[in-house]
């Protein structure tokens, strides 16, 4: 609950005081809070849901042993595999409603000017992003050697995604703004942020939609594959 209030107030009131005009987004100006708001939705969906499946997973694998206990009995390694990718997106979807919780009791106290009446839209689109978002992580899981190559992943690809995400800032350079129509991310933010602020969302649903589709296609097969080779040996 401390997190999202402390990011909202650091991001909306900190540094939106320096920008009191509001920012330009979809040719329209809006205020740098309501901008950052939807953001946080989308930023948490995309970290929970990484972290769950990165170090979460690779402790219950490697030091707690519990993949090796669930496979004793008659589950299979499809059946842990799936069971940590839901677990992370049912994880995220709470975390993610407790941050809804928070934007409605700003909004409630004047701070936000949102479309409230889409955050439980937003609830099935969090959760799917979550489970996508969790597929990427797992592969991760199943390729470092140790706990301590994590920083491989988080600083190469974990991050720069986030960089260029259009979260917490418009991506105004067209390098980055071409670069961000290849991230799941920024689709997500900005169909979140579409919803929220009664804009155009179908865009970029759209390509959330499709660039989910293939990563849960490709990605899934990959971590049992990968997973199958590490834990079983096969």
């Amino acid at each position: 609950m401390l997190e999202p209030i402390t990011l909202l107030l650091a991001f909306g009131l900190g540094l939106g005081a320096y920008m009191s005009s509001g920012i330009q987004w979809n040719g329209r100006s809006v205020g740098y809070m309501n901008f950052v708001a939807p953001g946080m939705l989308a930023y948490a969906t995309f970290m929970t849901a990484i972290f769950q499946s990165l170090f979460g997973a690779f402790i219950r694998m490697r030091y707690q042993r519990t993949w090796e206990g669930q496979l004793t009995t008659q589950i299979e390694l499809r059946h842990v595999v799936w069971g940590e990718i839901l677990w992370a997106g049912l994880l995220t979807t709470s975390y993610v409603a407790i941050v809804g919780l928070v934007l409605s009791s700003c909004q409630a106290l004047g701070l936000l000017q949102l479309e409230l009446a889409y955050l439980p839209v937003v609830i099935p689109i969090v959760f799917v992003s979550a489970c996508a978002f969790a597929s990427l992580g797992l592969c991760f899981t199943a390729l470092v050697p140790t706990i301590d190559h994590m920083n491989l992943p988080i600083f190469l690809v974990i991050l720069p995604l986030g960089f260029v995400s259009a979260t917490y800032f418009p991506l105004g350079h067209p390098v980055l703004a071409a670069i961000s129509t290849a991230n799941p991310l920024y689709h997500l933010a900005e169909g979140i942020r579409g919803l929220l602020l009664g804009d155009g969302a179908g865009y970029h649903l759209a390509g959330l939609a499709g660039l989910l589709t293939v990563m849960l296609v490709v990605l899934v097969p990959l971590d049992m594959r990968l997973l199958r080779k590490r834990v079983l040996g096969d």
